[in-house]
């Protein structure tokens, strides 16, 4: 197969979105070094080959964005030599799902019952309404490419909402399934979503809509983002309703934004993350928080992941329920959300509910 790189320099979106079926031997060059990001229900675009760092997207090519949790990276957009759009369920008929058993080290309890302590208290002082310590399980290794591809033909499988995304090299990468859409921007509208408020999915609809707790959780992560995206056009919200997503569900309001003039990408990063569904509210100082609170470092935990197509629609989402990994180990991470409602049992037991589905959703 010809590379869209080869191709389509400079060709319109619809170009890098018809959909192809790379050979053998691309297959693997990907799974060595390779990037994917979920742009439908029935279409990936993935990339491999040796990656080059920027500052800025590139013109002609489509473009990864992949920092740090803290924004710390000089260089976080990622463009490949070579990209194609592919069938989530072609490209798994190209997978192996043989790779060895992985153990995890559960999270640290106590840890996280101080963090739950120190935002208690910082509710009381005034100094937060919200807050989202995170906690990692960890396991010895990293992610090899027999991993990876297990994990790939895993997130082929999963129900819609949830959002298939990663990238890695030799020295480590990133591999999971979103349900939360930063942004997307076509041109013409700006579409985001508040999603707080979490569930197991047997729960009965109106227990959860009406459950004090998740719905203070769902509207301080609501009114927040309106608040951020006002200044910039005129925004829609829609009905807040409960979103069920394999076994968690979650309370989820979407909201559009008519934007008075065009908003590039890094602004709306800038402007958007972290949300309070990841972060704090208020924003200020939520570095400051993040280094406080989580047990362990975030790394690429909750930090936006995007894609943006030569003159067309970007589209950018929080990255969340995923695994990441170094040349020595492997973390699974989840977050949880903190308001003065929250009891320290219920937290912990959401904690381990959103770890099990990240590893039953990649496989592991």
């Amino acid at each position: 197969m010809t590379t869209a790189h080869a191709t389509a320099q400079g060709a319109p979106q619809a170009a890098w979105l018809r959909r192809s079926a790379p050979a053998g031997e691309q297959i693997r060059d990907f799974l060595q070094c390779g990037a994917v990001f979920s742009w439908s229900e029935d279409r990936w675009i993935i990339a491999w080959g040796t990656s080059e760092k920027s500052p800025r997207q590139h013109a002609e090519l489509p473009s990864f964005y992949a920092p740090d949790f803290l924004l710390s990276d000089p260089l976080p957009w990622r463009i490949y030599p070579h990209a194609a759009a592919v069938s989530p369920d072609g490209l798994a008929q190209q997978l192996t799902d043989k790779a060895m058993p992985r153990n995890w080290r559960g999270f640290d309890e106590a840890g996280f019952a101080s963090s739950f302590a120190k935002v208690q208290d910082a509710f009381r002082r005034g100094e937060l309404r919200k807050a989202v310590p995170a906690v990692f399980e960890s396991s010895d290794r990293p992610v090899d490419s027999t991993e990876r591809a297990r994990a790939l033909r895993a997130l082929a499988n999963l129900p819609a909402g949830l959002m298939p995304y990663g990238f890695w090299n030799e020295t480590g990468g990133v591999l999971g399934a979103s349900p939360e859409l930063l942004f997307e921007n076509d041109g013409i509208e700006i579409h985001t979503m508040a999603v707080a408020g979490t569930a197991r999915s047997g729960a009965a609809p109106d227990e959860t809509l009406d459950d004090p707790k998740e719905r203070v959780e769902h509207r301080v992560v609501l009114d927040d983002l309106v608040a951020q995206l006002s200044p910039l056009g005129s925004v829609s919200r829609g009905a807040t309703r409960l979103w069920r997503i394999g076994i968690l569900s979650h309370l989820r309001t979407d909201l559009r934004l008519a934007p008075r003039t065009p908003v590039a990408f890094d602004d709306l990063v800038a402007r958007l993350h972290p949300t309070p569904a990841v972060g704090t509210a208020p924003r200020d100082h939520w570095r400051e928080w993040t280094a406080q609170l989580d047990c362990g470092p975030r790394g690429r935990f909750a930090a936006p992941f995007g894609l943006l197509l030569p003159g067309g629609t970007t589209r950018c989402l929080v990255a969340i329920r995923n695994v990441q990994w170094d040349t020595d180990s492997a973390r699974c991470g989840a977050g949880c959300g903190l308001v003065p409602e929250s009891n320290l049992q219920s937290e912990l037991a959401e904690l381990r509910l959103k770890l099990a589905a990240t590893r039953g959703n990649l496989g592991f």
